[in-house]
């Protein structure tokens, strides 16, 4: 065999190989709806599989073109599988980009979340960005006595309403809003989660386990449980979980609200991790952290914002009650 045919059929060997086996899992993942943590983590990274099934098809193209008889049809139905696998992810992700976006004629309301990651994040930056984007309610997770201290003075004049509870490590959690809070009560995950009246909305902020500890299922049907009983105007917060994970799809339909991001038509919005993977810099590559908002609000835009110290960007939303 000549070296102009098998550096061809090795690489595409190789491509297939390659993405094919993580793209195949990836889907997987995401469509048998497994709390196997391990199928949960996966499918976090559900948008990449359209690039590693590009590059599978690209590859099985071109040994369907190098080959010859029998073995050229079953190339080409094998390429016919990758295409509709393909399609299948494009179809998963396309409502991000893609559908009708609602007008607002009502009085505007900016929201934000962010992850302060055990209090490392700068909250200088949280109150730039609140007083930039006119924030109105802010949902802070992995907030400290620290953290809190520091954030509570700075945005006393903007927001001075506040529910929650600031810990160490990984378990405070709070919102602050520039109207009343009432109503609040306790959601039992373990890094805290609340629900509240913020002026005339009832809202959700949330932050359950990770997809790393055996917790991961349970606080996710806790959160789910909730938000349809409490059919909340808006459910904000680090999720811990993209909009590929069954949890999420299942709190969209009980609690009846549907994502910021998506209703935008903002696009695919990646918050974590902002440190890279193992070492490497790489940008961020999992969407888990969400506004949610129900029939009382409308989504104009959503944005990311740099958080410096944080592993994940915040995330604002801008509201608006529908146009009638």
């Amino acid at each position: 065999m000549s070296r102009a045919r098998w550096v061809p059929l090795a690489l595409s060997w190789g491509v297939l190989l390659v993405c094919g086996l993580p793209a195949l899992a990836i889907t997987l993942s995401r469509a048998l709806e497994s709390t196997d943590l391990r199928a949960v983590r996966l499918a976090a990274f559900a948008p990449f599989a359209i690039v590693l099934y590009a590059l599978c098809l690209v590859a099985i193209l071109v040994l369907v073109w190098m080959a010859a008889g029998r073995g050229r049809v079953r190339l080409a139905v094998v390429a016919g599988v990758v295409a509709l696998l393909l399609a299948v992810h494009v179809a998963w992700q396309a409502p991000l980009y893609a559908g009708s976006r609602s007008t607002s004629a009502g009085e505007p309301l900016t929201v934000m979340t962010t992850n302060l990651f055990e209090g490392n994040g700068d909250t200088d930056a949280v109150v730039e960005a609140v007083r930039a984007h006119k924030v109105n309610v802010l949902a802070v997770q992995e907030i400290t006595p620290e953290a809190f201290a520091r954030l509570s003075v700075a945005v006393r004049a903007e927001l001075p309403y506040r529910i929650g509870r600031a810990a160490t490590g990984t378990r405070g959690t709070m919102l602050f809003a520039d109207r009343p809070i009432t109503k609040s009560l306790r959601i039992e995950t373990g890094m805290g989660s609340w629900v509240a009246d913020v002026g005339e909305w009832r809202v959700i902020v949330a932050h359950p386990a990770p997809p790393t500890v055996a917790e991961w299922p349970a606080e996710q049907e806790l959160i789910v449980k909730t938000a349809s009983e409490e059919k909340p105007d808006l459910v904000l917060g680090d999720l811990n979980a993209s909009l590929d994970h069954h949890t999420v799809r299942r709190l969209l339909d009980g609690a009846e609200v549907q994502d910021a991001a998506r209703a935008s038509n903002a696009g695919w919005q990646p918050t974590w991790p902002t440190e890279g993977f193992a070492g490497i810099p790489l940008p961020p590559s999992a969407a888990i952290d969400h506004v949610l908002i129900g029939d009382s609000l409308t989504a104009l835009a959503t944005e990311t914002v740099e958080v410096p110290g944080s592993d994940h960007l915040a995330l604002v939303a801008y509201l608006g009650s529908p146009e009638d």
